[in-house]
């Protein structure tokens, strides 16, 4: 949330009100929380100080998505490997064993 001018390459600032929201909800619902439903899987063997910023680099998340074909990845309907519910139905509720 510091660099959100130099955002993945894009600039998406926001106002402070705003970037403090998305903070405190961001850090209530990090995987390394303890009350998330999968984040102790997607976080095994991954160290906290150099955990990286995209889960789509995280070794679990590599190793579920393995098989997914490029094509699939470009598909009108997901369009992003960040569109979880493209393919988990239930994502926005924590549940990825689909």
């Amino acid at each position: 949330m510091g660099e959100l001018d130099k955002h993945f390459g894009d600039d998406a600032s926001v106002d402070p009100e705003v970037a403090r929201k998305i903070t405190a909800y961001l850090v209530a619902n990090a995987g390394d929380t303890g009350g998330q439903r999968y984040g102790g899987k997607l976080l095994r063997g991954v160290d906290p100080a150099t955990a990286p910023q995209r889960i789509t680099t995280l070794p679990k998340w590599v190793r579920e998505h393995r098989e997914v074909q490029d094509w699939e990845w470009r598909h009108k309907d997901v369009r992003s490997k960040a569109n979880c519910t493209a393919c988990h139905a239930d994502a926005e509720l924590g549940y990825y064993d689909d």
